[in-house]
């Protein structure tokens, strides 16, 4: 009786002389005990590698091996995909007392059905959502291994390295991308040991084979739908815009003009890539200014694809060049960074260029000025280049968070009396008193030699604003740069001593379509971070810590979290962290909130911005 498998004959432990699961526990402690040692003839050879694996990566034998969990990440494709399947499976696991699972391409458990028992069973022994099934975490186990090994596994009680398992009989088998035969996830069966035992392994690996196989049909099916959508919408868009660049992207495919390939470099696509994503994910058309080269600005518009009036997973970009009357000219935009006066503000864009023109107005003029951006976006260091201009001596006063102590009017005054040029950093997080001294000081003054900083501009500063009489400078965000981040992630990674001259593309991918609510200094401890650890001459996913991973890899939001997120980060940035206030302001209770919060911080997503600057 034997039959592919993994490369290897099919065959039932016992078969093998093991005879029963307390030998093969034994025989485990023992290669645990002494590797080089034990004989493991007796195992199949896909599990002796795995056993090898396994105590390379120094997994433990204790059951508190299932201590890491994460949120899955199976795209929508593949859920839509599998569900008819797992219905099938989980009806079947009902007269079994066993189990279907389905986990990512990392080995996370996403999905796990079957009989109630068995379910409750599971659940006390490990996370059943969330819970790390690669080997390198908890060892041989059909899920894992059948992703070191790249097909099916079928693992039988004792095999598994972790004792929570050593009751089941596990068989896996990895779904596959149509397209790119890459692993998409692992469609997995768990039966309790005692029944598998008594039924042919053949039968439940064609169970389980065929059940993934059907899966792929399915994906198949539907790639080739939204392809034709895809290719379609493209066609229609270059008959209707002539001259227009257009490019047509997914996940997977990206279609682009003639005359996008003239407007375009490598790097640009990442860019549209993370524009497209947002477009379709708010299911409506994005536009922005997009700079491509030193002094071209295209306006793009992205609209989603759709397929019998639901999204198809893609998106149409139409990019046109502005009008010569609408661009900032690289002139009255400043020089580039490395060479003007704002040192450090690293970046191309429409926006940093805009914000970067009223600074040099502002320095030109020698007038105050006003610097409006989110934690993080450099708003503190470009206030201080700023202030540099105005005078030989600058000093700068905190209002932060982490701040000694607080800082007197006398204090601000004694400095302006003095020649030095001010800084007032976080001014909108000073006490209402001190907001009060400082609008009666700067009524005094004629052009005081003053730049402040803030978060937001809201009705309780604008006595103050108005006292100034300054220049406004709005930081964007990066989110509104995306361009930018190409260029800052090299000027990061080269300020390192680190092995690393280049960001690989699929990190400058991930990068380019990240959240960042922490900004340009959030970019820049990531990049640190992955530099640091890097061994090599290119800057890897690999490379990033878990935390950073995590964020960046985040799972996406539907159209109505995607509000919901915004309204709650609105609402606890007006209530200055205040839970209790935000809840009122959003009309939801305080645990509500709460939920809501933990929910999204678990998924990667940070709600309350932290001082980054």
């Amino acid at each position: 009786m034997t039959m592919p498998f993994g490369g290897e004959p099919l065959a039932h432990p016992m078969r093998l002389g093991a005879a029963s699961t307390a030998e093969l526990v034994s025989l485990r402690e023992r290669f645990v005990a002494d590797p080089a040692g034990t004989d493991l003839s007796r195992l199949r050879p896909v599990i002796a590698r795995s056993w090898r694996r396994s105590l390379a990566c120094n997994v433990r034998l204790g059951s508190d091996v299932f201590t890491q969990t994460v949120e899955p990440h199976l795209d929508d494709q593949l859920l839509a995909c599998a569900e008819p399947v797992l219905t099938e499976l989980e009806r079947l696991c009902m007269d079994t007392q066993g189990a279907v699972c389905l986990t990512d391409a990392q080995g996370t458990l996403a999905v796990f059905r079957g009989d109630t028992a068995a379910v409750r069973q599971a659940d006390r022994a490990f996370p059943i959502h969330g819970g790390r099934m690669s080997e390198d975490l908890i060892g041989t186990n059909s899920d894992g291994t059948a992703l070191e090994e790249g097909g099916a596994v079928q693992v039988w009680g004792g095999e598994h390295f972790a004792e929570t398992l050593q009751g089941s009989c596990c068989t896996s088998v990895p779904i596959r991308d149509p397209l790119r035969r890459s692993v998409r996830g692992v469609l997995s069966l768990m039966l309790p040991e005692s029944l598998a035992r008594e039924v042919d392994p053949r039968s439940i690996l064609l169970i389980v084979q065929g059940a993934a196989a059907e899966v792929t049909r399915a994906l198949a099916a539907r790639l080739a739908a939204r392809e034709q959508a895809l290719m379609s919408a493209y066609l229609q868009e270059v008959r209707k815009r002539g001259a227009d660049a257009v490019v047509a992207m997914d996940e997977r495919t990206t279609i682009a003009s003639r005359g996008a390939l003239a407007l375009l470099g490598q790097s640009d696509y990442s860019v549209l890539a993370a524009y497209s994503r947002e477009a379709e994910r708010l299911d409506q058309t994005v536009q922005r200014d997009l700079t491509v080269g030193p002094d071209t600005v295209l306006q793009l518009h992205a609209r989603p694809v759709l397929l019998g009036g639901e999204s198809a997973g893609g998106t149409v970009l139409r990019l046109r060049r502005k009008e010569p009357g609408k661009v900032l000219s690289k002139k009255a935009a400043g020089p580039t960074p490395r060479r003007s006066p704002f040192e450090g503000i690293i970046g191309d864009s429409l926006a940093i260029r805009r914000a970067l023109e009223a600074a040099a107005t502002a320095c030109t003029r020698r007038t105050p000025a006003y610097v409006v951006g989110e934690p993080g976006t450099g708003k503190r260091h470009l206030a201080q280049v700023m202030a540099s201009r105005l005078a030989e001596h600058t000093v700068t006063f905190d209002w932060g968070p982490g701040v000694d102590r607080p800082r007197g009017i006398d204090e601000v005054d004694a400095e302006l009396a003095a020649g030095a040029a001010v800084v007032l950093h976080r001014v909108d997080e000073c006490g209402a008193s001190m907001r009060e001294s400082l609008t009666d000081l700067l009524d005094l003054l004629e052009q005081p030699r003053v730049v402040c900083t803030l978060g937001r501009l809201d009705d309780e500063l604008l006595p103050l604003i108005s006292s100034l009489g300054g220049v406004e400078v709005q930081m964007p965000p990066l989110r509104m740069r995306r361009e930018d981040i190409p260029a800052l992630a090299a000027h990061f990674l080269s300020l390192d001593d680190s092995p690393a001259t280049q960001v690989s593309p699929r990190l400058l991918d991930v990068l380019v379509a990240a959240d960042w609510p922490g900004n340009v200094h959030q970019l820049r401890n990531v990049i640190e971070t992955a530099s640091a650890r890097c061994r090599t001459q290119e800057l890897r996913m690999d490379d990033l810590a878990q935390a950073h991973a995590r964020g960046l890899a985040r799972s996406k939001l539907t159209r109505l979290e995607e509000a919901e997120l915004y309204q709650i980060r609105e609402a606890l940035a007006e209530a200055g962290g205040n839970r209790l206030r935000a809840a009122a302001m959003l009309g939801i209770g305080r645990s509500t909130l709460y939920r809501k919060i933990d929910s999204y911080t678990h998924r990667g997503f940070e709600l309350e911005l932290r001082p980054y600057e």
